[in-house]
């Protein structure tokens, strides 16, 4: 009888791309770091503190203490808030701790999310992020550290009062206020636009 000879085939191999796609980093260059906006949180960490203890000292740390800029729309007036937003929370002792923690890991994501995003070169999600961690930022360090047997006054220092209206008297707020909901309402806004182009090109596609 005849021999079967067997014919091994080779095993395929699976074929690997001759240029593979390496993932982007963030090159920490000048030019770089400038349009990333790294620079921008610091900056308005602190003119916020530097704001902040302008009128505190001008006021000699007395609460209620005001000055008229504008008559019937803008004044300086100082006070302490030792609650959230709007003096939420304020009358409860404890809830200050809580928002202490908030804040700071409210911060930590922030920071961490916008290490994540520098690679993309996002300017306008950067510059928007710098807005919330300088906002965040400025009144964890309020809450953290400023206790009447430490600095003589407790609490987050507000002191920019606006009069809506010629009737309406807005809640006092500071520059660090400032900066979160400016970045919050950019961050809503550029969420919803970037979505409805994105969903434009997508029906075009398929239509």
């Amino acid at each position: 009888m005849e021999e079967e000879i067997k014919v091994e085939t080779p095993v395929e191999t699976e074929k690997k791309p001759l240029f593979e796609k390496k993932e982007a980093k963030f090159e920490w260059t000048l030019k770089n770091i400038f349009f990333s906006f790294l620079w921008l949180a610091p900056l308005l960490i602190v003119i916020d503190q530097v704001s902040k203890w302008a009128v505190v000292n001008a006021f000699n740390k007395i609460e209620g203490s005001s000055f008229v800029v504008i008559p019937e729309f803008f004044s300086i007036r100082l006070q302490y808030n030792q609650g959230s937003s709007f003096s939420l929370g304020a009358d409860i002792p404890w809830m200050r701790f809580v928002f202490i923690a908030i804040s700071w890991v409210a911060s930590a994501g922030m920071i961490w999310y916008w290490i994540k995003n520098l690679k993309k070169k996002d300017v306008l999600i950067d510059a928007i992020l710098a807005l919330c961690l300088a906002g965040a930022l400025g009144n964890a360090i309020d809450r953290t550290f400023y206790w009447e047997p430490v600095v003589g006054f407790s609490g987050v220092v507000d002191f920019l009062s606006f009069k809506l209206f010629g009737f309406y008297n807005f809640a006092v707020f500071n520059v660090a206020d400032a900066c979160l909901v400016v970045g919050v309402f950019a961050l809503l806004i550029v969420v919803f636009v970037r979505d409805i182009v994105e969903s434009k090109k997508r029906n075009a596609k398929n239509g």
